[in-house]
């Protein structure tokens, strides 16, 4: 690993990654409040092609990149942390497409980077050593001159106004708190054994020893407004746009300072610019993505206090929740994106009290930790800026709903798990899983070997010796089930008029028409609506004098801008129109004289397919030329006539992974639960997760694991070996992250368990071996003896625990008894 460069070693504010001793590291996490009680947070997840995904929306002015923020324009009232700029929004999807893609067999999907269109790349396999950059920020007293920010949080849940300083979390009480991780000195060094140790290794041995970080972590700066400016909930949300204003303010205040020790701005910059060797979205579309791009390439900040997702008792609602986002605060960044200019102080909630000295080279994504955070908490939201999104339903940080990823994965509370100590949770990670790994390339070839996962196919019998899903061995470490393209009904809206619509379709890398010849007239007029993703598909009207040579016209919703090079006549129509699927708007054009023929082109780029383009009632001269009812002389190539719905295809399959109490997954055996909130509620007793086989089911027609929202559905979700639901005595169903602890198929009887819930025992007795996986049967229910979900007493409802699969005659076995952390033989087979 490097640190500083020679020439500035010694005397930099930074300090440069060491070698250090494990450290006593520790976190604050409090049962208190019904907070971060399934994970760490995401809006939207990664989605396969063909999935429809929106971005973040603001009605500030609009870049290559998206809006710059404002303070009117936060992000929707959310529960999530893993907020996604629209360029991480379309690179998620360019990895589903290419995905999707390898898997089938695609010869060209196959390499490290792959070309998904013309002028778009996706890197698929993460390699290497990362640099990191982590500065930490403590706040001052000043309260911010705007009313929003004035005075305590009005919910209450804090009464200071002052800071945070570091190092004021208070030590918790160990007769009645065993959650909370805490440290007398949160100092530098503590940070640098943090990312520079503890979680390079877990991503060195995540990634089968192909990537690792190192980087530096700055001295502690402080920034002149206390944590209400920069962590209070004004938008309704957990996250709100002025928490970007900390990472300018604590980098101005960071420049600032080395500038006051001697450096010179040229040394700043070009320190700065070893942070800057990779370029995240491939700015200039060349499919080099190990080339400088002019952000910072891994940005991290940790505040001072504690997190808003850990019940912080002290700031309350005006902690921050940590979280990953983009810092869109000035327009006009490298490559036309918004960002920071790291040492200015421009943008939303600006003040003369931050030093303004620009280096020009500037922030975009980031990710924001506390003060207390446990390695859990870091190599989760790390996770985030690799690409992963959250795979807990994200409504759970709101008291909403939670599935059964639970203790399964990094990307779920897994980040939270402890080792069963006095010293608290949160400080021990399990593994991620198999598919996360699929995500970033770490079951390729590696070393002449490999690749280290195996693809099996519906209707085909196979055999597969399956190692633990972590590191690389000599076997596969997981197995993926390609299943037959699920069907779905998807509900196109009403028509205009009659029983019939023209539709473009929806998907990747088309070019669809509907062509009539025959026109006379200039006055074009139809209603239209449409769903196109914003500034990268379109829809184009195009008008010909002699059917072969085409011009494109403008109309009333055409758009003048062309900030991705795919609307170069500057005609084309794009976005989402008011009310849609409902309801329609008016279209207007003048063609051109001498008109022959005319027509509706719909163009997409490789990635993030919405739902596309429709027209009907298509009018020249007054005169009806187009109702869909009949063809009416339309020449459709691509576009179809439709009603109210029609089917869609989407890539689903099962995967399968091994896993044992080894390596971090050793942390299985200790999942956690509060089981004394009405006597200890910091105080959590432990009971394992049982080792087997885990079988999920993905399912690329869905775009998050929010259960609550569609139950017994998700993005990617496990199987439940044994699916009958636990309850208390008081007849509420226990949380999905319980009843998701005997999920593994295997030849061994289940562990029983015994917990609590307010002090009050019961037990799960222990359950008969799976050893078999058969699609054909019930695995999920929407439905106890009880009640249906939605109307089951309590919180957590029947059809949020486990998946409903699709029956497709597909099995899959596990063959014989395996010891402890050894070898699974499986049988995946037609039924």
């Amino acid at each position: 690993m490097t640190g500083v460069p020679p020439v500035c070693a010694g005397h930099w504010a930074v300090a440069a990654q060491v070698s250090l001793r494990k450290g006593d590291v520790v976190i604050r996490r409090s049962g208190r409040v019904g907070r971060r009680v399934v994970g760490l947070g995401a809006v939207g997840g990664l989605v396969l092609a063909g999935a429809v995904v929106s971005a973040p929306t603001s009605t500030a002015a609009s870049s290559k990149g998206g809006p710059v923020a404002t303070l009117e324009s936060s992000a929707p009232a959310n529960s999530s942390d893993n907020l996604r700029s629209p360029q991480t929004v379309k690179k998620d999807a360019l990895r589903q497409t290419a995905l999707s893609q390898r898997l089938n067999g695609e010869p060209a999907a196959q390499g490290k980077v792959v070309k998904v269109a013309k002028g778009q790349y996706v890197d698929l396999e993460r390699e290497g050593t990362d640099r990191v950059f982590v500065i930490l920020a403590e706040f001052g007293d000043q309260q911010y001159p705007n009313a929003i920010f004035q005075g305590p949080p009005k919910d209450g849940t804090a009464t200071d106004v002052t800071g945070p300083l570091r190092n004021e979390i208070p030590q918790p009480d160990r007769s009645v708190d065993n959650s909370t991780l805490w440290k007398a000195d949160y100092n530098q060094a503590h940070y640098q054994d943090m990312y520079f140790t503890r979680m390079a290794k877990y991503y060195q041995t995540q990634s089968s020893g192909r990537y690792s970080v190192d980087g530096a972590v700055t001295e502690w700066v402080k920034v002149p407004f206390n944590e209400a400016l920069y962590g209070r909930n004004y938008c309704g949300g957990i996250v709100c746009n002025t928490t970007k204003a900390l990472i300018r303010d604590a980098m101005a205040v960071w420049v600032n300072n080395q500038l006051a020790s001697g450096k010179s701005m040229a040394e700043i910059t070009d320190y700065l610019k070893t942070f800057d060797v990779y370029d995240r979205y491939d700015i200039d579309g060349d499919g080099v993505f190990t080339e400088p791009d002019g952000f910072i390439d891994h940005f991290q900040i940790v505040h001072a206090g504690g997190d808003e997702a850990a019940g912080d008792p002290n700031q309350g609602t005006d902690a921050i929740w940590s979280h990953r986002w983009y810092a869109n605060l000035q327009g006009g960044g490298p490559g036309g994106l918004p960002g920071v200019n790291i040492g200015t102080n421009a943008g939303l909630v600006s003040s003369s009290l931050v030093p303004n000295n620009a280096t020009g080279v500037w922030v975009g994504d980031y990710t924001i930790q506390p003060e207390n955070g446990g390695l859990g908490v870091f190599v989760h939201e790390y996770g985030h800026d690799l690409g992963l999104p959250d795979l807990y339903d994200t409504s759970g940080n709101t008291g909403g709903a939670e599935n059964s990823t639970a203790f399964w994965t990094l990307m779920s509370s897994g980040a939270n798990i402890g080792t069963g100590s006095l010293d608290g949770i949160g400080d021990a990670p399990t593994d991620l899983s198999a598919w996360e790994l699929l995500q970033l390339g770490w079951l390729a070839p590696q070393g002449g070997k490999g690749p280290f996962y195996e693809v099996a196919r519906a209707g085909q019998k196979s055999t597969h010796k399956l190692g633990p899903n972590t590191p690389a061995t000599k076997s596969a470490q997981a197995v993926f089930v390609v299943l037959p393209d699920k069907k779905v009904n998807i509900d196109l809206g009403a028509t205009a008029a009659g029983s019939q619509m023209f539709w473009s379709t929806s998907g990747d890398n088309l070019n669809t028409t509907m062509t009539k010849s025959g026109i006379s007239g200039t006055s074009l007029t139809a209603k239209v609506k449409y769903d196109i993703e914003e500034d990268w598909d379109y829809a184009f009207l195009e008008a010909s004098a002699d059917g072969a040579t085409w011009t494109p016209v403008n109309t009333s919703l055409s758009r003048a801008t062309d900030p991705n090079s795919n609307n170069p006549s500057h005609t084309g129509i794009t976005g989402t129109t008011s009310g849609f699927p409902a309801s329609w708007v008016d279209l207007t054009a003048t063609l051109p004289a001498g008109t022959t023929a005319l027509r509706f082109r719909y163009q997409t780029d490789a990635a993030v397919s919405q739902t596309g383009f429709f027209a009907d009632q298509i009018a020249v001269n007054g005169t009806i030329v187009g109702t869909a009812e009949t063809d009416e002389g339309w020449a459709l190539n691509g576009f179809v006539r439709t009603g109210s719905t029609n089917e869609k295809s989407y890539f689903n399959a099962y995967v399968a992974e091994n896993r044992q109490y080894d390596g971090y997954d050793a942390s299985l055996r200790t999942a956690y639960n509060f089981g004394f909130l009405d006597s200890r509620p910091d105080w959590v007793e432990t009971y394992p997760y049982q080792n087997g086989l885990l079988l999920w089911y993905w399912d690329s027609s869905q775009a998050d694991n929010n259960v609550g929202d569609h139950p017994g559905q998700g993005l990617v979700l496990p199987i439940d070996a044994h699916p009958t639901l636990s309850h208390w005595a008081d007849g509420q169903l226990m949380r999905p992250r319980l009843q998701s602890y005997d999920s593994t198929f295997g030849v061994e009887a289940t562990d029983a368990i015994t917990v609590h819930k307010d002090s009050v025992a019961s037990t799960i007795a222990s359950a008969p071996a799976v050893p078999t996986f058969d699609d054909t049967k019930n695995w999920w229910f929407l439905a106890d003896s009880h009640a249906t979900t939605g109307a089951h007493v309590g919180r957590y409802q029947p059809g949020w625990v486990g998946v409903q699969v699709p029956k497709t005659g597909t099995t899959v076995t596990v063959n014989g008894a395996v010891s402890n952390g050894g070898h699974l033989n499986i049988t995946v087979a037609p039924k």
